[in-house]
């Protein structure tokens, strides 16, 4: 009779798998570049598998900056980043279907660090995504141009008052 049971349990357990949380092995990155007019110039998109499971390192971070800073020849610096991730329970997904419009899963993140994606049910998994947005650096004739910077002369007048002046030339 218990093993009856038991098998009986597997079975119907088996319907609800996908409805069980999960670690997260990828994740989906969109990159989104940003002119100088505040318009949208590209979006791309690519899978990132994780090396550690729910975790972007800081190095990842740092290599996936440095891949994706210049496109077609311009150079881009991060402006944003945002993490969207599925945290839903399994006891509250009938809620969340029914009303989704008020669930948020979307944050900043403000610090170059590790980024911690919480574990999520399987069938919300390719949900998960990661958004850089990149705005376009100043040239370099114009930052040239923007941070010149003055020299600064320093001289004693008088040697006895020790008194220095500062002179700025342009």
């Amino acid at each position: 009779m218990e093993i009856n049971s038991i098998v009986k349990f597997k079975q119907e357990d088996k319907l609800y798998v996908d409805f069980y949380k999960d670690d997260n092995y990828y994740i989906d990155i969109h990159y989104v570049y940003v002119n100088r007019k505040n318009e949208i110039v590209k979006i791309r998109r690519e899978p990132f598998i994780m090396t550690t499971p729910n975790t972007i390192c800081r190095d990842e971070l740092i290599g996936i900056f440095k891949r994706n800073s210049t496109d077609d020849s311009v150079l881009y610096s991060i402006l944003s980043i945002l993490k969207y991730n599925i945290t839903v329970n399994p006891e509250d997904v009938v809620g969340f279907i029914k009303d989704s419009e008020h669930a948020n899963f979307l944050s900043t993140i403000n610090n170059i660090d590790d980024i911690r994606i919480e574990r999520t049910i399987s069938m919300f998994q390719d949900l998960n995504d990661l958004l850089f947005v990149f705005y376009e650096k100043n040239s370099i004739s114009e930052k040239s141009k923007s941070n010149a910077t003055k020299k600064v002369y320093i001289y004693e007048t008088n040697k006895h008052r020790k008194t220095i002046r500062k002179q700025y030339k342009g």
